[in-house]
């Protein structure tokens, strides 16, 4: 129902620290930065191919710190690859899944451009607890 894994997003204090210390220990690579500033995002994905690593973080504390909750890094999401966004939306939707942008604002009603792609993330509350987000990428 959700596709393929895309990424793993890690929430972080400090990007360049974080990213730095990933790669280190972990032998990857940047493979791309992601900047979203209308969402106050900052995110460089680490490792080639399906299943990276998203390390990310907010510009704007007020977002950052509850996220956090204390803590200098913790995971924060798991993203799939889906085909058609709008219906595996309207499935969860009847099941009782809420969506939002990734700052977890405002309730999201249709799917969010980011870049070429769209995405949805849910509310955790009413996804099981857990944070996930869908992406559909350009169509061919």
């Amino acid at each position: 129902m959700f596709g393929t894994l895309d990424h793993v997003g890690v929430i972080v204090r400090d990007l360049d620290a974080a990213v730095a210390a990933a790669c280190e220990s972990l032998g990857l690579e940047v493979a791309r930065s992601a900047d979203l500033p209308e969402w106050s995002i900052r995110a460089r994905f680490l490792g080639e191919g399906k299943g990276n690593l998203e390390i990310f973080t907010f510009d704007d504390p007020e977002i950052l710190e509850p996220r956090l909750a204390g803590l200098d890094r913790r995971t924060d999401h798991v993203a799939f690859r889906v085909d058609d966004l709008e219906s595996l939306a309207a499935t969860l939707r009847a099941r009782g899944v809420r969506f939002c942008g990734p700052d977890r604002g405002e309730d999201a009603l249709e799917p969010i451009p980011t870049g070429l792609s769209l995405a949805l993330w849910t509310r955790p509350e009413t996804s099981g607890g857990a944070g996930l987000q869908f992406i559909q990428p350009p169509r061919d």
